[in-house]
């Protein structure tokens, strides 16, 4: 702020103030008194005494009266976010103490997956209640009646309305073990089993439903051969006793039930003949590499390297799960899957990749760039609400943008409108006076022009915009001379 003489203030402000006056005089020519009461306030305030400060003051002041116009709204606008934000992170701000979760078969893969689950939400106090389940068909089927609040489900099921992903956490290959006494009449090609004992899992487990994609993709007909109700350890019996010619499981190739099958001398793990043109076949299926050795490296187990089909498994969620809890759940799966194992690399999951289903969008973002900063400082609960009112306000405020873009020309336009509503009676006027000779008329018209140039004056308008009024004005008196010089 410049602080000096009041001589350097008149000199630094002499020539805005000598403009203000020539257009004072251009403008209000026609009227001496207004011409002298504008001349008389532009020399007071190029003489002015008082520094910068206060000869801005009436510009200033003019120019913050407009500014108002704009700063309303936004503060209003401001206001309704701020309360709408206010509402949505105090809605149910506090996530759940208990969690249902669709674990599957009990002690079986997925159980063992979920009991580690459990454990790390324990950690904040949340119960991770594991229902056992059949398998993924059964898991689909809580999660669509709403019995479950989460679940995890094999690649291939498919689920209703209402569900989401979280994410898929690890790829499940498709074993298939073979009796060794009786491997040569099993062919590696499916598409010619017949007349075979398949221990295929129990009836709504993902094990059967991935034993009738492999037959139907591989074009064997239904009762072709005969589908056994067994599942984990019981399809193991089966096979060791001799019940069963071949046995399949979806499961992790650290499921605990495998044990006994691996190391037995008389069963081997079964590798497919034309495994590309399955996986094409079988709807969201990968090709998996298993290392030999991959389940013992004292005998190496498998002895060779083996290519088998795999599904990849998912955590699925209601829509509505609280925020908090889906964020305690990726974190889960970061911990449990995130170091991967013999046929999965380092960091591959948790991933959207695979899914098929809705994501999650606080899930996505948290598998895509990790927890928030403000996780070092806040609770996870708080982090996660603002983290979910973030995700919806982003298309608020790409819609409000062009708006609030638009808010200066509305208020310029609103402004300019106060002005030029009079117009349309001005031309009204003209064309009267134009069309007539008779005096009283003429004087009733250049009456109602008076009337038009007062109402004009006394608009109170920003000092930028007191242009629009001037130029009214000076229309207005063109006419009105004219009028005048018709009528003497």
């Amino acid at each position: 702020m410049l602080r000096g003489s009041a001589r350097g203030a008149t000199s630094a402000w002499a020539y805005p103030a000598a403009r203000f006056e020539s257009v004072v005089r251009r403008v209000t020519g026609y009227s001496q008194g207004s011409t002298d009461r504008f001349l008389t306030a532009a020399a007071t305030w190029r003489t002015c005494k008082c520094g910068r400060d206060r000869a801005l003051m009436p510009i200033e002041n003019a120019v913050v009266s407009g500014e108002w116009m704009f700063r309303i709204p936004a503060a209003i606008l401001a206001v309704v976010l701020a309360a709408v934000a206010l509402w949505w992170l105090s809605r149910g701000i506090l996530p759940p103490q208990t969690v249902r979760f669709a674990a599957g078969i009990e002690n079986g893969g997925y159980w063992h997956i979920a009991q580690q689950y459990h454990d790390i939400l324990a950690r904040d106090g949340i119960d991770l209640k594991l229902i056992p389940t059949a398998g993924s068909v059964e898991n689909a089927r809580l999660m669509n009646e709403g019995k479950a609040d989460a679940a995890l489900l094999q690649g291939g099921v498919s689920v209703g309305d209402g569900v989401e992903t979280l994410g898929a956490v690890f790829t499940e290959p498709l074993l298939i073990f073979a009796r060794q006494s009786g491997a040569a009449s099993v062919s590696r090609n499916p598409a010619m089993w017949s007349g075979l004992r398949i221990a295929a899992g129990v009836p709504g487990s993902g094990t059967r439903a991935a034993a009738d994609a492999l037959l139907k993709a591989a074009g064997v007909a239904a009762g072709a051969n005969t589908l056994l109700p067994l599942d984990g350890a019981a399809a193991v019996a089966g096979l060791t006793n001799g019940q069963a010619d071949i046995a399949l499981f979806m499961a992790p190739l650290s499921a605990p039930y495998l044990s006994p099958i691996v190391s037995d001398q008389d069963t081997r793990l079964l590798q497919l003949a034309h495994i590309v043109a399955l996986s094409r076949r079988i709807p969201q299926s990968v090709i998996v590499n298993v290392p030999s050795g991959a389940f013992s490296l004292n005998p190496p187990l498998p002895a060779k390297k083996r290519q088998l089909l795999g599904l990849v498994a998912r955590i699925v969620a209601q829509s509505d799960l609280h925020p908090a809890i889906v964020d305690r759940l990726v974190n889960a799966a970061q911990l449990v899957h995130q170091h991967g194992d013999v046929i999965t690399p380092a960091g591959q999951f948790p991933t959207m990749a695979h899914t098929s289903l809705p994501q999650n969008a606080y899930a996505r973002d948290l598998i895509a760039d990790g927890p928030s900063a403000l996780s070092a400082f806040l609770p996870y609960w708080v982090v996660a609400q603002i983290s979910r009112f973030a995700i919806l306000l982003l298309p608020v405020v790409f819609l409000l943008l062009p708006l609030l873009r638009a808010l200066p020309g509305l208020y310029q336009w609103s402004i300019r409108n106060r002005v030029f509503r009079h117009y349309a009676r001005i031309r009204e006027i003209d064309e009267a006076a134009a069309e007539t000779t008779d005096p009283e008329e003429l004087r009733n018209l250049a009456s109602e022009l008076s009337d038009l140039d007062r109402e004009i004056a006394a608009l109170k308008l920003p000092l930028p915009y007191r242009g629009y009024a001037y130029n009214a004005r000076l229309h207005i008196d063109l006419l009105r001379k004219r009028i005048a010089g018709r009528v003497g």
